[in-house]
């Protein structure tokens, strides 16, 4: 791997030359594999799966499987996301201890979103935001496969927020940075590298900073991180995040036998949490956790703002029977489509329609279309939905990947006419409308896997063990 020289300097000077050696021998190896399962959904345990110290749900995996060609990471039941990167579950868990409203700014593909939902208290809720309108479709992907309905997506620029008149109880910046931290698993990112970048992506990083501290209540916890090892974007940084906006730096719990570093710069001296490839085991990270002056009542305690509300309640007693817990939704009509929000999060909901731009909220129930309702695919996802709304079918493995292509599968005989559930494993994949000789495969298409290869039977990848959960099958 040949890097900048202007790199080298810079982060040689930074780590002093054994550090550095060793950061350098570690971008040249092979990045470790790990991923993070979804409490909410699973019923298997990992496949020989090491666990992450520094997160519940983590594991490394011994090598790197298909994952496009395993029907339970469509399914949601785990999320594929390098080990440094679930450090925030270990922040969350350590100041976060009541429903808490969070804001995840920059939060495209969805990695520390879904480990927020994961590591956030019973009663929480979750703001999604993504400003790059593509990145945005694959973060509400991402997230309708994690299938928690305590959550909004959105697709706003940073300085929208900040004028919104919403306000969270902790606020994540994964603030866009210079990557070096994704040097060895992105060769681009080398050759994009530059000292002006660096310069422009932390004068960038302020900007968002400050405008997301305008939206944090008094007493509220921010949360910076960058993918990359320089102190201008790091230290330098939280510096001025302290000494500017009146930030207070947080200790968390760690243990040296993560060999996590803390500040390598005189700029701060307080704690701040850095990953390095060659002592820790995972890519480049560094987070720093910080409160809020004052003393703010806790944003879910706040009443509902009253006002007219862009998406009115809509009134769909057939779809909201298909939900568990129909009495924890209010139901909105958004279009033709039928939105089913939690109640924790409506309130934010309701302002956000009016001054924002949501792509997608708690779960979608399903379209109108004509005198049916067709059943989203976000509602087959969801951990809200009531299975026994719908008759269950399921399938092979070959028959699962064949859906999951969005091609035509043939029910089994006897399979009742109407929308059915395709399950593989006991995951649900998604709807199904059976008209008799045929069934529609009503799998999104902008989802579909479009490799034509499907390993052979015993070649699937096994990344989740299901043999021993009751109800479930290989």
């Amino acid at each position: 791997m040949t890097l900048p020289e202007a790199f080298t300097e810079q982060t040689r000077s930074l780590m002093g030359c054994e550090l550095y050696d060793r950061l350098r021998a570690a971008l040249a190896e092979e990045p470790p594999v790990s991923i993070r399962t979804n409490a909410a959904k699973l019923r298997g345990r990992v496949a020989g799966g090491e666990a992450v110290p520094w997160c519940g749900g983590g594991f490394y995996l011994a090598g790197r499987p298909a994952f496009t060609f395993d029907p339970l990471f469509h399914a949601g039941w785990y999320y594929v996301q390098e080990a440094s990167s679930m450090f925030l579950d270990r922040v969350l868990r350590q100041y976060v201890t009541g429903a808490t409203l969070m804001l995840d700014l920059c939060a495209a593909p969805g990695g520390k979103s879904t480990c927020a939902l994961g590591a956030l208290p019973p009663g929480s809720a979750l703001v999604c935001n993504e400003p790059v309108r593509q990145r945005a479709a694959v973060l509400a992907e991402n997230i309708q496969k994690w299938g928690r309905p305590e959550v909004m997506v959105t697709n706003n620029l940073p300085e929208d927020f900040a004028r919104s008149g919403l306000a969270f109880d902790v606020v994540l910046c994964d603030v866009p940075c210079s990557g070096e931290g994704m040097f060895r698993k992105d060769v681009a990112a080398i050759g994009e590298w530059s000292p002006q970048g660096v310069a422009r992506c932390a004068a960038l990083q302020r900007q968002i900073v400050s405008l997301a501290w305008q939206c944090l209540r008094p007493g509220g916890l921010l949360i910076y991180s960058t993918c990359t090892f320089n102190a201008r974007e790091n230290e330098e940084n939280v510096a001025w995040i302290c000494s500017e906006l009146g930030a207070e730096l947080l200790p968390v719990c760690t243990d040296a036998d993560w060999a996590i570093s803390g500040s390598l710069s005189p700029a701060v001296t307080g704690p701040v949490y850095r990953f390095l490839p060659g002592l820790t085991r995972g890519e480049g990270l560094f987070m720093a956790a910080m409160r809020k002056g004052g003393d703010g009542e806790p944003c879910l305690a706040a009443p509902r703002r009253k006002g007219r509300r862009e998406a009115k309640p809509g009134k769909a007693p057939q779809a909201a029977e298909w939900l568990l817990q129909p009495d924890g939704f209010d139901t909105f009509t958004v279009a033709d489509s039928m939105v089913a929000v939690p109640k924790c999060i409506a309130p934010a909901y309701e302002t956000a329609a009016r001054r924002l731009r949501i792509i997608h909220a708690g779960v979608t129930l399903g379209t109108a279309k004509g005198r049916d309702i067709v059943p989203s695919q976000s509602l087959a996802l969801s951990t809200g939905l009531r299975r026994e709304a719908f008759p269950t079918v399921e399938l092979t493995y070959s028959q699962a990947i064949a859906y999951l292509r969005r091609e035509q599968i043939a029910l089994p005989c006897g399979t009742p006419r109407g929308f059915v559930l395709a399950t593989y494993g006991g995951a649900a994949l998604g709807f199904a409308k059976n008209i008799g000789p045929r069934a529609n495969n009503l799998y999104p298409q902008e989802w579909r896997i479009k490799s034509t290869h499907t390993p052979d039977d015993d070649a699937r990848p096994q990344v989740i063990d299901t043999a021993w959960a009751p109800g479930t099958r290989t």
